[in-house]
Order: structure tokens, then C-alpha cells, then sequence
């Protein structure tokens, strides 16, 4: 599987640990069809997403991170509000139940082997950011509960990453 005219596909890596997230870029990137930007958390994941939805054709996504959302929780929002981008999720200690995750996602146990992850995320690209294989993919179907409709997460992106900043002294109120 190859891009469209040789563009780069775009794919959004959610990993809070520095040293795996820069391996798996690293596996992604070093394949040559693979643009890849990172976020350490959901919560930066979903920022980015609301700034470039349009382009991001595939998420890899952990499990266990800091912040408002788990991976499954994330995996579920993607799939309801952007359905067209493929989703891999990947954990070292939790695995999804039965229903735990929308059709047509992926699922990879850490540790994984590069050619797993780079067979995963072909595996769950959109059609038309690929060209045609020898058997079209199934149609994205979502099975598992997603979030209620009223809920929206929207935080500003404040480029400190999931460390967080300095503390700042609090101004006194003018009088």
C-alpha cells in the first residue's frame, strides 16, 4: 500500500513516554509513507485533532495516560467524531473486553515488533488515503459506547507536553 501521489500519510502517535514514542515515530517514519505527529497525552491528542483533523489519516494510541482520557475512551471519540481515521491502540497492561473497541481498530500488546506496527496502521488506513488493494476493507462500523453527545473536551494546546509548566504566583486583585 502505498500513498496518492507520494504524499506522505499523517499519522497522529499518543504515547506519554518519551523513549516509546520516539521509537514508534521512529519505525513510522523511517518506512518513508509516514508523516508523524506526536502528542503525550488524549487531552493533546484531541487539540491537535481539532486543528488537523482533515489531514490525520490514522492515530496510534496507549492505554494508560495522563489526563482526562484513557486510550479506549480516545479510540471511541476519534471513531464517533472523525470515523474516516483508523485507529491502533496499544498497551503493555490493558487489553480491551469484547466490546471494548470500535470495529475495524486494532489492537497491539506491547512490546511489539516494528513490522507489527507498521502492518497496524496500514491495516486501519482510511481507503481514500491509500490506493486500492486486492480486496477493499470492511466498512468502519461503531460497536462500543462512546461518550454522551454533550460532553466536549476542549483544552487550549499550551506546548509544555504532560509535564506541565512552571507555577506562575498568583496577581493580587487590584484594589
Amino acid at each position: 500500500m502505498s500513498p496518492k501521489n507520494g504524499t506522505p500519510i499523517l499519522v497522529l502517535l499518543v504515547e506519554d513516554e518519551a523513549l516509546l514514542r520516539m521509537f514508534a515515530a521512529d519505525i513510522l517514519r523511517e518506512e518513508g509513507q509516514f508523516k508523524v505527529v506526536e502528542a503525550a497525552s488524549a487531552d493533546e491528542a484531541l487539540t491537535v485533532l481539532e486543528a488537523m483533523a482533515e489531514d490525520v489519516r490514522a492515530i496510534i494510541t496507549d492505554v494508560e495516560m495522563p489526563g482526562a482520557l484513557d486510550g479506549f475512551t480516545f479510540c471511541r471519540i476519534v471513531r464517533q467524531a472523525w470515523p474516516r481515521i483508523g485507529v491502533v491502540v496499544v498497551s503493555g497492561r490493558a487489553a480491551p473486553g469484547p466490546d471494548g473497541l470500535p470495529l475495524g481498530t486494532r489492537f497491539l500488546s506491547k512490546p511489539y515488533r516494528p513490522a507489527e506496527l507498521v502492518g497496524a496502521t496500514r491495516a486501519v488506513l482510511a481507503p481514500a488515503a491509500i490506493v486500492p488493494s486486492e480486496s477493499p476493507p470492511a466498512p468502519l462500523r461503531t460497536s462500543a459506547p462512546v461518550l454522551p453527545e454533550a460532553i466536549k473536551i476542549n483544552q487550549p494546546h499550551t506546548d509544555i507536553g504532560s509535564a506541565g509548566g512552571l507555577a506562575q504566583p498568583l496577581q493580587k486583585p487590584e484594589k
